[in-house]
């Protein structure tokens, strides 16, 4: 059986954006949850590092727990835990619009831990977190609980994470993402989690993306 490739695309492009939830997107007190905001110009010192008060407004950085002042721009740790901002002139690949976070634990071992968090209010209408993510997992925290997180659907780029917030909403604390990933594009949802059979659904939106993704570069 012929398949129609232009259909194909179109119906797993709108499972994908169906599972991401961004219906009623909101970032109640929380800012800069997408990471495109930093105070320009981002000049770095000796060191690679520039201060996270410009590069990541309203994020505070982490250390194994401790909080840090200076993170890098567009270049990376060659070891040491780090926590770096990167644009389209780096050789990160962005996840979204212009600037993507990228946390690195120690190597080798991994026994420091980086992680960026911030203190805000949860939407009232909240029902979801959901963000993207590549080369990792990062836990999430809100308010020192972590949240459990699913896969809602993925592209050759990143993969979508989200995860139930709803016992937060309206509720104030720090919420937090800890751990080695590439980071982008986090925000609230008025959509729950789909329930196991609708991210059975996104699964196979993601698989017919990849297909035709591999497909044209034959």
């Amino acid at each position: 059986m012929k398949i129609n490739n232009i259909n194909l695309m179109g119906t797993a492009l709108a499972l994908v954006l169906l599972v991401e939830g961004r219906q009623g997107l909101s970032q109640g007190t929380f800012v800069n949850l997408d990471f495109e905001h930093p105070v320009l110009p981002l000049t770095p010192g000796l060191d690679g590092r520039v201060s996270i008060t410009n590069a990541l407004p309203g994020w505070t950085g982490y250390m194994d727990g401790l909080s840090c002042d200076r993170v890098f721009y567009d270049d990376i740790s060659l070891g040491a835990a780090a926590i770096s901002l990167h644009d389209t002139n780096s050789f990160i690949t962005i996840l979204q619009g212009r600037y993507t976070v990228l946390l690195q634990p120690s190597f080798p071992g991994g026994t420091i831990v980086p992680a960026i968090g911030q203190v805000g209010t949860v939407p009232s209408t909240a029902r979801s977190v959901r963000f993207y993510e590549a080369e990792g997992i990062p836990s999430v925290w809100f308010a020192g609980q972590q949240i459990a997180l699913v896969s809602l659907g993925s592209t050759p780029t990143y993969t979508i994470l989200g995860g139930d917030v709803s016992g937060f909403a309206g509720q104030t604390g720090e919420l937090r993402f800890q751990g080695g990933a590439v980071l982008d594009n986090i925000f609230f949802s008025t959509d729950p989690i789909p329930e196991p059979s609708v991210l059975g659904l996104s699964a196979l939106a993601a698989t017919l993306l990849g297909w035709r993704f591999w497909h044209r570069r034959r």
